[in-house]
């Protein structure tokens, strides 16, 4: 039996909050933002002059909430000279709560600004959106669009900057993706490296870097899993199967285990998208080589089948192994999902499982011993369930425990 796992990941606000009152430069000065679908509101409360307001709200543009927002008379003139040491602070509000952003440097300041804003358009979508870890791009024309997923240094925001000339930009943190099929986009600044670290990402806006605007509607059309190498000749596309693609897709998602039925809704994704590729590449521009003919794959028929809540009473003689004395009787968890995918090799399938610790795939005998205890039993209960479906090798009882060991360990059976 094979087993991978994942959790989720979430965002945090850092700042120092100074026990002295900070002078007020900024008076009424306030972004209203649409991230992620949610209403944002930016309170800046000290430290933000007038040049700086104007430099932020520029670089928060396209995710600016105009709706009923009165004109402003506020303008940006002539740079002024700003004290060293004086704090800046700001609130961020949404429908579920405020955080309070502090820092002693502008730079510093409008990053912990961007890194609490997402969070509160991710916290405000928890139990709606599934949403991924990644940037994405959208044809301007058919609003199909991209999702490049990956850990920090596989070229997320490199590749955005390259692929917004030709294509409009969706964002470059957080793909959120509705019920429909369809994206939330959230346009942010660009968090890019200016100067040597650890000092902060310059926080950049779209229209200042040239990136195209995406049509209002953009529909998740492909799911790439970005692998940069440096010693990559050639981009190299590999197809993953679904059990593949949720494994690594899991470690990149915002409140996975909040979503009704994760698992499966990650699979409609990806039937939606004709399945996840791999892509393995050294340069952004080899992304713009393959990234067009990708998107044109179409979407893929459904085969697999939720199992969460299937299942059969056992038979009179199987009751009979639940009354021993010394019989250690088996359950299986509450999950959160359970998913049957054909294997790639086309012989037993695979389960796919979400428990609160995350994502498991489960194969080899493992899907055969969750079928087993759709009803409580000891182990030579599920040995006699599995038998005439699998057939148990000489010396099978080792094997079959340590299998349900594994099983016990990542929260997917309990004893009954």
């Amino acid at each position: 039996m094979t087993t991978g796992s994942a959790t989720s990941i979430h965002g945090s606000t850092s700042g120092v909050d100074l026990s002295e009152e900070p002078a007020n430069f900024a008076g009424s000065y306030r972004l209203k933002l649409r991230v992620l679908g949610a209403s944002v509101s930016v309170v800046l409360q000290a430290g933000v002059t007038p040049y700086l307001y104007a430099e932020l709200r520029r670089a928060w543009e396209r995710c600016l909430d105009l709706s009923d927002e009165p004109s402003s008379g506020n303008s940006a003139g002539a740079e002024p000279v700003h004290a060293a040491g004086r704090p800046f602070r700001a609130t961020v509000s949404s429908r579920v709560g405020t955080s309070v952003v502090t820092g002693r440097t502008f730079r510093q300041f409008a990053a912990d600004l961007t890194s609490a804003i997402t969070l509160a358009g991710i916290t405000a979508g928890r139990g709606e959106l599934v949403m991924l870890h990644a940037a994405a791009l959208a044809d301007t024309g058919t609003g199909r669009t991209v999702a490049l997923v990956g850990r920090s240094g596989m070229g997320k925001t490199t590749a955005t900057r390259r692929l917004g000339a030709t294509l409009g930009y969706v964002t470059d943190e957080t793909v959120a993706v509705d019920g429909a099929g369809m994206i939330v986009p959230y346009a942010k600044p660009l968090s890019l490296i200016v100067e040597e670290l650890p000092a902060p990402k310059h926080q950049i806006g779209p229209d200042d870097l040239g990136l195209l605007v995406a049509p209002a509607s953009p529909t998740l059309a492909l799911v790439v899993l970005l692998d940069r190498k440096p010693n990559a000749s050639t981009p190299k596309v590999t197809p993953l199967s679904h059990a593949e693609a949720i494994i690594e897709l899991a470690p990149h998602t915002s409140s996975l285990g909040e979503v009704r039925q994760p698992v499966s809704r990650l699979c409609g994704i990806l039937d939606a998208t004709g399945g996840a590729v791999r892509v393995t590449y050294r340069e952004a521009g080899d992304l713009a080589v393959v990234l067009p003919a990708l998107l044109e794959q179409p979407a893929i028929r459904k085969t697999w089948r939720s199992v969460l809540h299937r299942g059969t009473e056992p038979s009179s003689e199987e009751h009979s192994h639940l009354h021993g004395a010394h019989s250690r009787v088996l359950k299986r968890a509450e999950l959160l999902d359970a998913v049957e995918i054909p294997s790639p090799n086309g012989q037993d399938p695979e389960l796919i499982v979400m428990t609160g610790q995350g994502v498991v795939r489960l194969s080899g005998i493992g899907p055969a011993i969750w079928h087993a205890l759709a009803t409580p039993c000891d182990l030579v209960g599920i040995s006699e369930r599995i038998a005439p479906h699998i057939g148990l090798p000489g010396g099978y009882e080792s094997h079959l425990l340590e299998s349900v060991e594994k099983l016990r360990s990542h929260g997917i059976l309990l004893d009954a």
